[in-house]
C-alpha cells in the first residue's frame, strides 16, 4: 500500500454486533451441587465443578439489557439463551444491582450481584450470597479485566 492511508470500510448491509452492544463477559467456576440445586438439574454426586461463560448484550443506544448467551457445563449441547433484567435489591442492601437471567421456565432463574464493572456474585433464588469453598468461589469476573 506504500503507505497511503486506506478508505474507510463501507456500510454493509448485515447487521454487526458492535462492542457497545455487549455489556461484558464473564468467567469463571464454581462448586456444582448448589447451582443445580437453583436450576433444578440433576447431577452425579462426584460432580465438583460447574464452567461458566456468560455474555450480557445491551442496547448499544440505551444500555438497556436485552439478551444473554451462557455456556459452560449445563450447556454444552445447548447454549443458553434468554432476556435478562437489573433489579435493585437484597435483603443487606437495598440499593444493591442485581442481574436476572431467566434461563427457561422448567429451570431456575439465575441472580447475580454487580459487585463492580467486572465482578458479579451468584446470588441463590432468595437473593442471598452464595458462599464457596476451598476449591471455587460463587464469581464471576469480566473476561477483558483478566487480561489487564
Amino acid at each position: 500500500t506504500g503507505g497511503r492511508p486506506r478508505p474507510p470500510p463501507t456500510a454493509s448491509a448485515s447487521p454487526v454486533i458492535t462492542d457497545s452492544a455487549i455489556l461484558g463477559t464473564f468467567i469463571g467456576r464454581s462448586p456444582c451441587r448448589e447451582v443445580a440445586r437453583e436450576l433444578n438439574k440433576a447431577v452425579n454426586a462426584d460432580c465438583m465443578k460447574l464452567k461458566w461463560d456468560l455474555t450480557l448484550y445491551q442496547n448499544p443506544t440505551t444500555g438497556v439489557p436485552t439478551t444473554y448467551k451462557l455456556n459452560g457445563t449445563f450447556y454444552r449441547e445447548r447454549i443458553g439463551e434468554g432476556n435478562w433484567a437489573i433489579i435493585k435489591g437484597i435483603e443487606t442492601n437495598p440499593g444493591a444491582v442485581v442481574y436476572q437471567l431467566d434461563p427457561d421456565k422448567s429451570q431456575g432463574t439465575l441472580f447475580f450481584l454487580k459487585a463492580d464493572d467486572n465482578i458479579l456474585f451468584f446470588l441463590s433464588k432468595e437473593k442471598n450470597l452464595m458462599v464457596g469453598n476451598g476449591d471455587f468461589s460463587y464469581t464471576l469476573n469480566k473476561a477483558n479485566a483478566l487480561k489487564r
